[in-house]
């Protein structure tokens, strides 16, 4: 254990500096494959879903003046929101960290499927934060969509404070717990958790 936590300690810091540094590239294949789901979801809300360094900008099919939205024919600009993908993504950096200070048999396989159950999240909490802009700001137009299904706000409301709350967080340490179960690491603890 002691082990464990001075390679935790070690590999956190430079493991969060390359998260940080490499944040936008990261973020880049879940921003367009997000982008494609709600342009097709929502073809008469969302415009796009583009990728602005670490950020998301979602925009819509709607303009803005003094708090209301208004058609695009009256407007010179779209009306956008910005995503930070930072408070999602940075279930990467701390799962790696988990993954690399215990000792195992197979380390590259292990990450690697890791890495894409964590992907599968980030895209499932991104559409989250985005549906989220959209019921706040755009409110009757984004519920009242003929022949869309929209989720409704209380699912909505759930599932943003889900994935920005309790996945990025739990998800990586779950996940570690479950692919280092046979680590000597782990079954030293609960060798001596059960002769207590």
């Amino acid at each position: 254990m002691r082990q464990f936590l001075l390679f935790v300690f070690a590999l956190l810091i430079p493991c969060f500096a390359l998260w940080n540094f490499a944040s936008a590239p990261i973020a880049l294949p879940v921003i367009g494959l997000v982008n494609m789901l709600l342009t097709n979801w929502f073809p008469d809300v969302v415009h796009m879903l583009y990728a602005s360094g670490p950020e998301a900008i979602l925009l819509t099919e709607f303009g803005e003046n003094a708090g209301q939205l208004i058609p695009l024919g009256e407007t010179d600009y779209r009306l956008g929101f910005e995503i930070n993908t930072q408070i999602l993504s940075y279930s990467l950096p701390f799962y790696t960290t988990l993954h690399f200070a215990t000792q195992k048999k197979s380390y590259l396989n292990d990450y690697i499927g890791g890495v894409l159950i964590l992907y599968t999240l980030f895209v499932l909490g991104l559409i989250s934060l985005c549906l989220k802009e959209l019921m706040v700001n755009v409110r009757i137009p984004f519920f009242d969509q003929p022949g869309v299904f929209v989720p409704y706000a209380e699912v909505i409301a759930i599932a943003y404070q889900f994935s920005v709350l309790i996945v990025p967080t739990l998800a990586p340490a779950v996940l570690w717990l479950w692919q280092s179960k046979d680590s000597k690491l782990l079954q030293g603890v609960f060798v001596k958790t059960k002769n207590r």
